[in-house]
């Protein structure tokens, strides 16, 4: 038998009563169980969050990021859902019931209101304000948290249908509308008050727990940024006092632009210094020439007190020339000053060099000869190079004082200058931590205003009073029932079908007893009016005789009669029922046949075609070598008169057989039942059998398949249909221009 669609239907139909009994049954106790289900009221908010489209104070950020957003969406989702949020809501929905004076049915139904004040004890009732829901929710908050005994505890943590968390999270429905910035909130319960109020605090919870969530992130990222802003400001602080400290104990006022003078100043020293050494020592060697010139009592007299104070006070004077005009001071006053007084000192200078010229020339008045006149000149050169002389002499002194001065400074101002880069490059380190925080402070508050401005939840929908339940589900329920109970019972049917042991088809016959099936036996129920099973039992019986006469013209002529034995493994296999439909046939087309068996159940045939022999069952089968030793009586003279002779044998898992005889067997046929397994006791005495005779490998003849396996050998079974049910049959086996003949 195929698996096609025309299986699955005739599976089915056979179990009809149950597939449509079982489903009945299932619908109606549904029906039964939901006939006092509670009216339910729904009731709907939409929030408006702006997170994928709201506005932002951070004008250069206007990207769209989708992961953010739906991580933003599932945070929020999560958050409503949030157990945290929940057992607030449920305590503020005990608190608001337990604040009224009396039953206020916008709040709460007065079912339900006298059903909660019979189960709140005294001690709770004495914690709640009337009239005031804060204070009564701070009282039943503070309760709650003092044990895990308390009465308001196990009402938010056990199963109470208004206050529970886990049946207000059941009754709680989330979700975003598409990709917009709208989500809707939805909450059921059988009290249309306790639906609206439900969710008008589930609402205020919510906004102010997400907005305290995002400002309390943003807050402490403020702070922080803050703090570490404060430290870096000190620092920095810090590290300019001390670069102050550094210029003032050392009088530094700009340490670059003084370093930068100073060098200036001492390239310029130099310059004149060796101007005034090349003037000097140039003197010097004029004055030894000249003097070499002179003779010695003009030697004297040019080495006169008078003239020698007048040098000696012209040095003195051109020294202080020299200390006030080549000062380093720094300060103006000083300088101002000390400009002042080179004048003075240069007037006085001028009149000292003239003195000193008058006097020279009152020494040699008198003389007019050329040599005198000659001594003249060279005592006015001597003269000027005198003057020349020291005040070149007075500048070279000062100098080497101010070159003096100039080294120390070098020395003073040397180390300074890495100690003032240490501390600026330690000023401007600060400084960088101190502006990189100031930055990342103002950025942090630009988050922050932002966050705000996001956070800021906005309720566009106000749950409304819901006055109309939600239609009901119960038929839904009852016909899911239904639908559910034919699926089990189908399922049911079809699992047992696949995993039935039973050989039922000649093909799982062949494949569980490893031998050829030669023919098919139906079940007949004589009940069943609708089928002709005379019609079938005849084309079975023709199978089976059709099989054992074409063996006849397998035998020589001088062999007859043929010798067919029927055996079974087990009892009751219905050997007895086809060798009379068989040896009934055989009869009919005039083929003599005896009949040897066991049972005594008479076939009642009558006439020269049929002979019965019977035999008892014994140990004596196994000395059994020849068919004729059955006759023991000699009722039978001539075994040759017969064409067939059927041989029934007891089942041989329980009874001896001939194994002499069945060697000598022309053919050998296993009956057995198509309603039963075939077990290891089957397997092992057929395996017995075969090993135990020689004679021709047995074929099966299965009786007691089912009528529908008959097609095929007859083809389509006859039976009463109408014309609706033969056009359903060809639909299901999809033979849509099936004819019953070439026209």
């Amino acid at each position: 038998m195929k698996f096609n669609l025309l299986f699955f239907v005739r599976l089915l139909l056979r179990h009809i009563a149950l597939l449509l009994l079982v489903p009945v049954i299932l619908a109606s106790l549904v029906f039964y169980l939901t006939q006092d289900q509670p009216k339910v009221f729904n009731s709907k908010a939409r929030v408006y969050t702006g997170i994928a489209s709201g506005s932002t104070i951070e004008l250069d950020n206007t990207k769209l990021d989708f992961r953010a957003t739906n991580t933003a969406y599932d945070n929020l989702l999560n958050l409503i859902k949030a157990r945290t949020t929940i057992e607030t809501v449920g305590l503020k929905l005990f608190a608001q019931h337990m604040s009224l004076d009396s039953v206020n049915t916008k709040i709460i139904s007065k079912e339900k209101y006298d059903a909660l004040m019979e189960i709140v004890p005294d001690e709770v009732k004495k914690l709640a304000v009337k009239g005031n829901i804060g204070k009564t929710f701070e009282n039943f908050q503070k309760l709650k948290g003092s044990n895990h005994t308390n009465f308001i505890y196990e009402l938010i943590n056990l199963k109470h249908p208004d206050y529970s968390i886990e049946k207000i999270i059941g009754r709680i429905s989330v979700r975003r509308i598409l990709s917009s910035d709208f989500v809707d909130i939805e909450f059921e319960s059988e009290d249309p008050a306790i639906c609206q109020n439900t969710l008008l605090i589930l609402a205020e919870v919510f906004v102010k727990l997400n907005a305290e969530i995002k400002v309390n992130q943003s807050d402490a990222v403020v702070k922080y940024f803050q703090g570490q802003l404060n430290t870096s400001t000190k620092q920095l602080r810090f590290a300019e006092d001390e670069l102050l400290d550094f210029n003032r104990t050392h009088n530094i006022i700009n340490y670059y632009e003084q370093t930068k003078h100073i060098a200036s100043e001492k390239e310029h020293f130099e310059l004149e210094y060796q101007k005034v050494h090349i003037k000097h020592y140039g003197a010097k060697a004029v004055l030894k020439t000249l003097e070499s010139k002179i003779e010695s009592h003009e030697k004297k007299r040019l080495s006169s007190e008078e003239i020698m104070a007048l040098r000696n006070e012209m040095a003195d004077i051109n020294f202080e020339i020299s200390m006030k005009s080549l000062g380093v001071e720094t300060d103006s006053t000083t300088r101002i000053q000390n400009a002042k007084d080179v004048i003075d000192l240069e007037k006085r200078a001028e009149d000292l060099k003239n003195k000193l010229t008058q006097q020279v020339n009152e020494l040699y008045s008198t003389d007019y000869d050329e040599k005198t006149l000659a001594s003249t000149d060279i005592l006015t050169d001597w003269l000027e190079n005198t003057i020349l002389f020291e005040s070149t002499k007075a500048q070279l002194k000062v100098m080497d004082l101010k070159r003096l001065e100039f080294e120390k400074l070098y020395q003073v101002f040397s180390p300074l200058g890495a100690t003032m880069k240490r501390l600026e490059r330690k000023i401007d380190i600060a400084e960088r931590e101190y502006l990189s925080l100031l930055h990342s402070l103002g950025l942090a508050k630009l988050r922050q205003q932002n966050v705000e401005l996001k956070s800021n939840l906005k309720l566009i929908e106000v749950p409304f009073f819901p006055i109309n339940p939600k239609p009901s589900k119960r038929m839904i329920l009852v016909i899911v029932a239904g639908m559910a109970g034919f699926i089990l019972v189908t399922f049911t049917v079809l699992i047992l079908e696949f995993l039935d042991g039973n050989l039922n088809t000649s093909a799982r016959a062949e494949d569980k007893i490893d031998l050829k099936v030669s023919s098919i036996f139906p079940v007949i129920n004589e009940k069943s009016k609708k089928i002709d099973f005379d019609y079938l039992t005849n084309k079975a019986v023709n199978a089976i005789s059709r099989n054992i006469i074409l063996n006849q013209f397998k035998k020589e002529k001088g062999e007859m009669p043929v010798v067919n034995m029927f055996f079974s493994t087990q009892d009751e296999e219905g050997k007895t029922f086809i060798c009379k439909h068989l040896i009934t046939k055989l009869c009919e087309l005039d083929y003599k046949t005896l009949h040897v068996t066991y049972d005594f159940f008479d076939l009642e045939l009558k006439g020269p075609c049929y002979q019965k022999l019977q035999y008892e069952v014994s140990d004596y089968l196994y000395k059994i070598s020849k068919v004729e030793e059955f006759d023991e009586t000699g009722v039978i003279k001539d075994f040759s008169y017969y064409d067939f002779i059927i041989l029934e044998l007891p089942s041989i898992i329980k009874n001896p057989f001939p194994v002499k005889l069945a060697a000598t067997m022309d053919y050998t046929f296993l009956i057995t039942r198509a309603n039963r397994a075939w077990g290891e006791a089957d397997k092992n005495a057929l395996t017995l059998f075969n090993e135990a005779t020689t004679g021709p490998e047995p074929s099966i003849i299965l009786n007691g398949v089912k009528v529908l396996e008959m097609e095929t050998v007859v083809g389509d079974i006859p039976k009463k249909r109408s014309i609706i049910r033969r056009w359903i049959k060809q639909v299901v086996q999809f033979r849509f221009f099936t004819k019953k003949s070439v026209a």
